[in-house]
């Protein structure tokens, strides 16, 4: 690895501000297996690596991470990289400029915040419904749960429509599949030489979920003032069905990724602290009606599901640059990778006291002192935040207090290490557990309709 700290014509090198980020451990499994890890603290606002023929550029400097992530005029997308136009093709990820915000602007009044204060019961239920399924008896691979769970909130409350249980099991197991393969995909993408790993798993997974999808239009309930979210898209391309199964392929990857992610790491982190779980069932029941849950009633499930964000969220942003550029001092070729480090951003000791420390009360509104949330970038930033945030802010809090008030999570394995996994959105892997009625629940225990694959 090698740091080029050439500054640009007329201005003298830059040196780390007060502001500069430190190392997260939270990189370390993207960046250490490349040698692209850098001493951020003493290297610099942006630094550039090498390894090899590939080049990165690295920002560590706050201010510069969020002039990359909005200035869509110079820094691009990954998403309309060619690597990746079998999956992303003509569909709101993979278009760009005037189309792409022409895209987003269509889908806004889906996320408005009138139609999402109805999301909180309709999430409790369906969260309730899917976990119904879960076996007591034997331990469960919680990244494949938290898919389902995440793919089935996406597709009943997010996208108005059903999935049969053995569509939802098998776009739940080929969820890492798909998110790995395109992670490879685009990181392979300079060295087109090289094989990507699980090529024909991804081609048949991204074939199952072409049929999830076909699945969830057919059986699409549209709301009667047509303002829910494939109506909308429907109507903005009339007579293109394959823009709006583009659309809503990538709607639901995206809505699922994340949301599963999130609520992997929480069990992990529920496992870990088990007294938390006690916590988020005691806050649900003292709601004004513990049947109709709502996100704001949920400080503590809130505060939970940000925390969890901040120590398991993407760890770091990609961008290219479209045409030679100058930032921080450092000169930047058209076509360079630059990349932001979000997961030092979120354990930055300025910010946050104890960084590597899971405390969820950090998130309270009595905190002190009181993070800033903005600090997160949990859904991105510019021109690429996620539609979609508001509704996994709608929905992430009550799914986890319902989680918590229906099964007691205990680790299959105490001790065992958990990895993370390469993928779009880091999820626990090897995490397996139990998911147990609470104690002093006198239910029958559920016997599952369908095969549940174990650790």
């Amino acid at each position: 690895m090698s740091v080029d700290r050439t500054a640009c014509p007329g201005q003298p090198p830059a040196t780390p501000g007060p502001g500069a980020l430190t190392h997260s451990r939270a990189l370390r499994f993207w960046l250490d297996p490349a040698n692209l890890a850098a001493r951020l603290a003493q290297a610099g606002p942006v630094v550039r690596t090498r390894t090899g023929p590939a080049t990165a550029f690295q920002v560590n400097d706050p201010a510069l991470l969020r002039k990359v992530g909005t200035d869509e005029d110079t820094f691009g997308f990954w998403g309309p990289d060619p690597s990746l136009r079998d999956f992303n093709g003509d569909g709101v990820v993979g278009i760009e400029g005037a189309a792409h915000r022409k895209r987003r602007a269509v889908m806004r009044p889906a996320f408005a915040a009138s139609r999402l204060t109805a999301f909180g019961p309709s999430v409790q239920a369906v969260t309730q419904r899917l976990l119904a399924d879960l076996p007591t008896d034997r331990p469960l691979d919680m990244r494949v749960e938290m898919s389902r769970l995440a793919c089935g909130l996406v597709v009943s409350c997010v996208l108005n429509s059903e999935l049969t249980p053995g569509t939802l099991s098998r776009i739940a197991a080929a969820r890492a599949t798909l998110s790995g393969g395109t992670f490879w995909r685009y990181a392979l993408a300079p060295w087109p030489w090289v094989p990507v790993p699980r090529r024909r798993a991804c081609r048949r997974a991204l074939a199952e979920l072409d049929e999830a999808v076909s699945q969830v239009r057919a059986r699409h309930r549209p709301d009667p003032d047509g303002q829910d979210l494939v109506s909308l898209l429907e109507a903005a391309a009339p007579g293109n069905p394959h823009v709006v199964q583009r659309d809503v392929r990538a709607l639901l990857i995206a809505g699922m990724e994340t949301s599963a992610s999130t609520l992997a790491w929480a069990c992990y982190e529920l496992g870990r602290h088990p007294h938390y779980q006690q916590a988020l069932q005691d806050e649900a029941d003292a709601a004004p009606d513990s049947n109709r849950l709502h996100a704001h009633q949920l400080p503590l499930a809130t505060a939970f599901v940000q925390e969890v964000t901040r120590l398991h969220g993407i760890p770091f942003l990609v961008r290219r640059t479209r045409h030679r550029t100058c930032l921080g001092g450092v000169r930047i070729p058209a076509g360079s990778v630059v990349t932001l480090p979000l997961g030092a951003l979120r354990r930055d000791r300025n910010r946050y006291p104890d960084p590597d420390v899971f405390d969820p009360r950090r998130w309270l509104s009595r905190a002190e002192p009181a993070p800033a949330p903005g600090a997160l970038l949990a859904y991105g930033l510019g021109p690429r935040y996620c539609p979609g945030a508001a509704a996994a802010d709608a929905m992430l809090p009550v799914a986890l207090a319902t989680l918590a008030g229906s099964r007691t999570l205990r680790p299959a394995r105490p001790g065992r290490k958990i990895g993370v996994s390469l993928e779009l959105t880091p999820t626990p892997k090897g995490l397996s557990m139990y998911a147990t009625p609470p104690r002093g629940d006198t239910r029958r225990p559920h016997t599952p309709s369908r095969p549940s694959p174990a650790v």
